[in-house]
């Protein structure tokens, strides 16, 4: 079955992928069967083909949903700043500080409730077919680049020397620390989304520009 069957609002589909989502991130893909993701959703495994055709197909729609989301947020933050940025040449302080942090706060924000689909973004898509592997890629550069350039612009608008493949390189180092909290991060135990959007902006900025103040009240 084509993945554009499942409709992307279907609230039995969304439950479907979050459960099989629960169970591979425990298990892993290759640890676990149709069978078992039959059994984690208290469906038939005839009803669980009937709805998707392999394990494969629901580790592409895991993948599809998450960076779906991300992109969506990403390009109404994006936007947003565009539009208020006008006819200015050089990105505001400000505002490239308000869209970088509010970038980390959306990327936090979707993950903090959804880590387990966090784990299986992780697995990268080498168990996928190379249709399926090609549109996720896509889907992920697009991400990735409204993420670069949001940090181009936070380093553009403080007139910082760059070297070639500087933006690139620092937007990669952000996403290490944005991805890596699928392996510590509890609420209980390390406080709000918010609070860690704020703490890894701070780190983020101050060690990507070491000669400049990185706060939200610059001009």
């Amino acid at each position: 079955m084509d993945a554009q069957a499942i409709p992307a609002s279907s609230q039995p589909a969304d439950d479907i992928l979050a459960e099989c989502a629960a169970l591979m991130a425990r298990e892993g893909y290759h640890g676990t069967s149709m069978r078992d993701l039959a059994a984690a959703t208290g469906r038939s495994l005839a009803g669980l083909y009937h709805h998707f055709s392999s394990k494969e197909e629901l580790l592409f729609l895991i993948n599809e949903r998450g960076f779906a989301s991300l992109l969506a947020n990403a390009e109404r933050l994006l936007a947003a700043y565009r539009g208020g940025r006008g006819s200015a040449q050089r990105p505001s302080r400000k505002a490239s500080a308000a869209l970088l942090c509010d970038l980390i706060g959306a990327h936090l924000g979707y993950f903090g409730s959804h880590l387990n689909e966090m784990r299986i973004l992780m697995f990268g898509t080498q168990p996928m077919s190379s249709a399926h592997g090609e549109a996720i890629r896509a889907l992920k550069q697009r991400y990735t680049d409204c993420v670069q350039l949001a940090v181009g612009d936070y380093i553009a608008a403080r007139r910082e020397p760059l070297a070639a493949g500087d933006v690139e390189r620092r937007t990669y180092l952000l996403f290490g620390m944005m991805n890596w909290i699928f392996g510590w991060y509890s609420f209980d135990q390390h406080g709000s989304v918010d609070a860690l959007a704020e703490e890894i902006f701070l780190t983020f900025t101050r060690g990507c520009l070491p000669r400049a103040q990185a706060t939200h009240g610059e001009g």
